[in-house]
């Protein structure tokens, strides 16, 4: 399921995300403090079962500011509980703060389902992928362990959300995809910001279908609590 707030905005910080997954979290507190604890507290250390991607009109950025008029906020989840207490835990036209920055929620929609029927599909990203390897190293999509440590990481998501191994395993086909620098301000201690190194563009993946609804469902990401790793599906290949 996916869901689209949209916010007026003047300008937030250039490290917004950490802020963004605030704002997450107070509607899901607001909509139910039970299933907040559970998953935010007793279960703090568990994959989150949900994404999401910004986007910002009018968008100008100047040096550690992003200036814009409205942002627009899409989430995606296979958590119909998630869903739901996020969009009854969100007021229109209350006050959601990034730092200092004041956004208002003036619009809350869900979005048409889409579901995949195909082993083999091509994805667009709507925020970016980001892959580590052993080593914690950021890896590129023309890496040569781009695609096993991807595989892993979708791995890990299809156990944590679904319960079980993946059908099939999940395969990297091929890539058309740039690098995208993120600058998070993530640990409050940490006076240097950290800069995330991921990947945006066409990913083609092959896998079972219900495993591959759940990583456009959920995201394929590692951090995608913190927006990264959405996908939509730019065409189901026969």
């Amino acid at each position: 399921m996916r869901v689209k707030l949209v916010f007026d905005m003047e300008s937030i910080p250039i490290g917004y995300r950490l802020g963004t997954l605030s704002i997450i979290k107070e509607m899901i507190k607001r909509g139910s403090q039970t299933y907040y604890d559970k998953l935010f507290v007793q279960n703090k250390r568990n994959m989150k079962p949900f994404t999401y991607s910004t986007y910002i009109t009018n968008l100008e950025i100047n040096q550690e500011t992003i200036y814009g008029k409205k942002l627009h906020l899409n989430l995606s989840s296979s958590s119909y509980e998630f869903i739901m207490h996020l969009v009854n835990g969100s007021k229109k036209e209350h006050p959601y703060y990034i730092r200092e920055s004041r956004l208002v929620l003036k619009s809350k929609s869900l979005l048409p389902k889409n579901s995949i029927t195909k082993g083999n599909v091509v994805f667009k990203t709507l925020s970016p992928i980001l892959i580590d390897s052993k080593n914690e190293k950021p890896l590129l999509a023309t890496d040569h362990n781009f695609g096993e440590e991807l595989q892993y990481v979708a791995n890990l998501i299809i156990q944590e959300i679904y319960n079980r191994e993946p059908k099939q395993p999940i395969k990297v086909l091929q890539t058309m995809m740039t690098k995208q620098v993120l600058k998070e301000d993530l640990h409050q201690k940490q006076k240097e910001p950290l800069y995330l190194t991921a990947n945006k563009g066409l990913i083609q993946l092959q896998g079972d279908p219900d495993d591959l609804q759940c990583l456009y469902d959920n995201g394929v990401s590692m951090r995608r609590s913190l927006g990264l790793g959405l996908l939509e599906i730019e065409k189901e290949v026969k």
